[in-house]
């Protein structure tokens, strides 16, 4: 019997031997696993060959250590194996996400090229109105300045920052938090010369006020109506964003699928040498992220 399984785990090792240097020929990579597997056969033939002796010999210690060993390498590595994989599904969860928000800013681009022609045009109209008065037909220039007053005000970009993609995604956000029953308040202040990418400010604003719609929309007691304040301010170099919401005790634990919108914040925020934080107290969820915005003296330079 002691013969059949030497037998069969040298078999074993060769095989693995074999597959081993197929590996490392055909892909010009040396497989960690299967090297791993080699040192199973290994500590089985040494535990094997003691049996021939009636008393413990080094080659039992041998065998029993190489054992655990094999077995702790391949826990070791199944761990590290599922951890990647595991990071690996949320890269491709904030990859798809940042591909949204990529084809979300450029909707909002075109959005606003689009306003700003339709703007253009009523400009032409009024112009039209203005020689209609100059010819005494103010009844029929009044009708056209009502008419055209109404639809400018439904192209209105609101003039939150000077940024127009900015604006648009605000925008979008407002008219859904009108829906919503909620009240959006927001105070910024962005200078224009940023060297913060519009796409990336349109993510962390998105981010931001997906993150506190969500959390209004969850309120258990929805006694008063729910007002998310978002503002922002430059101080030195650096550009301060912060929102404050009325929001439930958050899980430690997000569910499948969430979570992503905080950590694409803070990678944001890492990326333009600042920081990003939350704090949930007394009811209310508050996020303050900092952003290196603005070019130093010696950078100009």
């Amino acid at each position: 019997m002691i013969i059949i399984l030497m037998i069969s785990s040298i078999i074993l090792l060769v095989s693995a031997i074999g597959v081993l240097m197929w590996r490392i020929v055909s892909t010009k990579r040396f497989p960690i696993l299967i090297l791993i597997f080699l040192i199973l056969p290994i500590g089985q033939l040494f535990m094997l060959y003691s049996f021939r002796f009636e008393t413990w010999t080094s080659f039992w210690v041998v065998g029993v250590l190489l054992s655990l060993l094999a077995n702790v390498s391949l826990l070791a590595y199944t761990v590290l194996y599922e951890k990647k994989i595991a990071a690996q599904e949320e890269l491709k969860e904030a990859q798809h996400k940042v591909q949204l928000e990529k084809a979300h800013y450029n909707a909002t681009e075109k959005r606003r090229e689009e306003l700003a022609e339709m703007r253009k045009g009523f400009n032409e109209q009024l112009n039209a109105i203005s020689a209609l008065v100059s010819d005494g037909n103010e009844g029929q220039a009044r009708y056209m300045i009502a008419d055209i007053s109404d639809k400018i005000s439904l192209t209105r970009e609101n003039p939150y920052c000077v940024i127009p993609v900015v604006n648009a995604v605000i925008m979008e956000k407002e008219k859904e938090c009108k829906k919503a029953g909620i009240e959006l308040s927001v105070n910024l202040s962005i200078p224009n010369s940023l060297v913060v990418s519009p796409m990336h400010l349109c993510s962390i604003f998105g981010n931001i006020l997906d993150n506190a719609i969500n959390a209004c929309k969850k309120l258990q007691v929805d006694t008063v109506k729910p007002v998310i304040r978002l503002s922002s301010k430059i101080d030195g170099d650096y550009l301060f964003i912060k929102a404050t919401n009325p929001s439930d005790k958050p899980n430690p634990l997000p569910a499948v699928g969430r979570g992503y919108g905080l950590r694409i914040l803070t990678d944001l925020a890492k990326r333009y040498g600042g920081v990003f934080q939350s704090n949930y107290q007394d009811g209310m969820f508050t996020v303050v992220i900092s952003l290196l915005a603005l070019e130093s003296a010696e950078e100009k330079q």
